[in-house]
């Protein structure tokens, strides 16, 4: 299977089949032969991209590709891809496409992709020039980019371009085991690059991303990968040996190894999720050497789990649209409708709704998303405090992005990490009557 081929057949199950691309990717992965970064490049990259190559390739063609005939679609699509973001020379890319028509039973095809490849080539800067949208040439659907423009029109243009970069990978050095310098002296050892995170102290985002069997010590719990905005909720937590914590929507497990190394002693920490989601909580654990309660059930039924004792600190990392981890998921772009949104809020307040009993007085509930819509986010916070009169909302920091009524946003492509948006509400104690 060539790199062209397999990257469309990619592209076309996840943007005509609604299939995740880390699902759309595996089949071709464990039957490619060729190099696999390669693959993941084009796949990632072309969905990253493909709105603006998809306005490119509707200049160059006089009427659109038959639906039967999608593959070769996409096939253009990611030649344009490897042309304009591979650096793959012109004449290998129009050379590749058009050799591996025939095994994808489209060898009548050949002339209109030399065609359509060489007159792009020919004349690119034209044909980019003349894309009058702004929304595809910045390579967003057009609901997502004007939502984006309402909730943040100062930030627009740089969400954008943040949203459509490669992500770093950043890890999180385990504070049980080490500390980050005597990690980074680990890393300097071996000759890899790093730079520390600046709002982390236990951060620092590589150079160059590696896979995660080749990073020191991830295999024995020394780190994990966690961006840095995810990495900034114990603090918000003010986390401290003892306390019984609830982990809600735990999975995959990365924020319940983070409060569990946030502490030298010991604190009782239960962490929710679905039946489906529960082995990769386990999963890391075992990896970090860390105990924790891992109960399979849905949060909002809390009769069905919760022991009746309260909690001293909840974290509730609410499902959402995943808004501000585009640049890592990037099929978001193409999955994600307007009424996904209003659905994902009417849960979060249900679920900040559920946990709020749970939380002892005095205790701490920490609301986080890694969405950038104020729907997910302030609005939801302003729902509940609206129907609450026993709550103090707390104040955090510069370090977690910037203030808005009711908590605090980091913005992908303003702020250093992915988007995250913050709210810390702490449950006000009763006083006793003189």
């Amino acid at each position: 299977m060539s790199l062209s081929l397999s990257g469309a057949r990619v592209l076309q199950r996840v943007v005509d089949g609604g299939q995740s691309l880390e699902r759309a990717l595996e089949p071709e992965v464990e039957s490619f032969r060729g190099n696999v970064s390669a693959l993941k490049e084009l796949a990632f990259g072309g969905c990253r991209h493909y709105v603006f190559l998809d306005g490119i390739l509707s200049k160059l063609l006089s009427v659109p590709i038959r639906r039967k005939q999608r593959l070769l679609h996409f096939l253009l699509i990611g030649a344009l891809y490897q042309k304009e973001f591979m650096r793959i020379p012109d004449y290998a890319v129009v050379n590749e496409t058009v050799a591996c028509l025939d095994g994808a039973r489209l060898a009548w095809g050949g002339k209109l992709v030399n065609g359509v490849l060489r007159n792009f080539i020919r004349n690119r800067e034209h044909v980019i020039r003349s894309i009058g949208s702004a929304h595809i040439a910045a390579g967003f659907p057009k609901h997502l980019y004007e939502l984006i423009g309402n909730d943040w029109p100062d930030y627009l243009d740089r969400i954008v371009a943040g949203s459509n970069r490669k992500p770093p990978l950043t890890l999180r050095v385990n504070r049980r085991i080490q500390s980050r310098a005597e990690y980074e002296s680990c890393l300097a050892q071996r000759g890899i690059g790093f730079v520390p995170v600046v709002d982390s102290l236990t951060g620092l985002t590589l150079d160059s991303p590696l896979p995660v069997n080749e990073i020191p010590g991830f295999a024995d719990g020394q780190v994990s990968v966690q961006d840095e905005s995810a990495q900034l909720v114990a603090a918000a937590l003010a986390l401290s040996d003892g306390q019984r914590v609830l982990d809600g929507c735990a999975a995959p497990g990365g924020k319940t190894g983070l409060i569990l190394e946030a502490v030298s002693g010991a604190v009782d920490l239960v962490a929710v999720d679905l039946p489906q989601r529960v082995a990769a909580i386990r999963e890391n654990l075992e990896r970090l050497k860390l105990d924790a309660r891992v109960v399979s059930a849905d949060l909002t039924r809390t009769g069905s789990w919760w022991d009746g004792g309260p909690f001293d600190r909840i974290l509730l990392d609410a499902p959402c649209s995943g808004s501000g981890v585009i640049r890592r998921r990037p099929d978001i772009k193409h999955h994600r409708r307007l009424s996904d949104i209003e659905r994902f809020a009417g849960l979060q307040c249900a679920m900040l709704d559920s946990v709020w009993p749970l939380l002892a007085p005095g205790g701490l509930a920490l609301y986080v998303t890694c969405s950038i819509f104020r729907a997910e986010n302030d609005q939801v916070i302003e729902k509940f405090v609206n129907r609450k009169d026993d709550y103090e909302l707390q104040s955090l920091g510069e370090e977690f992005g910037m203030a808005t009524r009711f908590g605090r946003q980091r913005l992908p492509g303003v702020h250093a990490g992915d988007g995250f948006y913050y709210a810390s509400i702490r449950k006000q104690r009763k006083h006793s009557k003189a």
